[in-house]
């Protein structure tokens, strides 16, 4: 049995957002990277938060019973806190989590909630074809992305649209207790830019059985797109730790 590595997207981008982390795991591991509902090849789906704990839960299957570790960040760090209860207790291992330690219950969900606010406004104004086209190569070149790992990335399918229904999705959601139901080890990685998650980190810790935290210095939210090298590391580290 192969273990094998889940990495779960953040919203709007897809599973070949993967590749410059992908390249430095699958010489040891399996690694599966899926699109999740409303994302890359999945469009034209819409997005819930069950429909992509199924697509996790899916994946894992199509391995089973082999061990998996989760690994995402941002939307697929709260899909894989929310997926490790529908999991196997055996099979599941570990998660790592990137940016996936902000509320999304009252007050602190306004942000994101004006932001989509922002995501229909522009939709409605502009063809969101042009507006990938335009913006999405530069966003990712300033991640880190080089430019062959961003044209895959594109013509894999990135979705503006998806990002109000990404919000929706978690809205309401108590992450935390799912967090304390998780006996397996849980590493989070903050990027020390990124203020609302490094705020909410400390609770989201605290609700964690077994976790650890890493935080990279002068790194704001997309830790695996900026510090794609040391994000992967820190998942090989721990699945050499609960693979072994």
């Amino acid at each position: 049995m192969q273990p094998t590595i889940i990495l779960i997207h953040g919203a709007t981008l897809n599973g070949a957002s993967w590749a410059p982390v992908r390249r430095r795991l699958e010489s040891s591991w399996r690694v599966l990277t899926p699109d999740l509902p409303g994302h890359g090849s999945r469009r034209g789906e819409p997005f819930t938060l069950q429909g992509a704990v199924d697509t996790v839960v899916a994946a894992a299957r199509s391995v089973g019973p082999a061990p998996v570790l989760l690994a995402g960040d941002s939307l697929g760090g709260y899909t894989a806190q929310a997926t490790a209860a529908a999991l196997p207790r055996e099979q599941l291992r570990g998660l790592v989590l990137g940016g996936s330690s902000h509320e999304f219950i009252g007050a602190p969900v306004r942000p994101y909630l004006l932001k989509a606010g922002l995501f229909r406004l522009m939709l409605a104004l502009f063809d969101e074809r042009r507006m990938v086209e335009k913006k999405i190569p530069g966003v990712l070149r300033e991640c880190g992305m080089d430019d062959a790992d961003a044209r895959a990335t594109i013509d894999a399918g990135v979705s503006l649209a998806v990002f109000p229904q990404a919000v929706a999705g978690l809205r309401g959601f108590d992450f935390k207790s799912r967090l304390a139901a998780i006996e397996q080890p849980t590493v989070f990685i903050n990027g020390d830019k990124d203020l609302f998650h490094v705020r909410g980190e400390a609770a989201y810790v605290a609700a964690a059985r077994d976790a650890t935290v890493h935080r990279f210095a002068d790194c704001d939210h997309g830790v695996s797109l900026r510090r794609s090298a040391g994000y992967a590391d820190l998942v090989d580290g721990l699945a050499r730790r609960v693979f072994a």
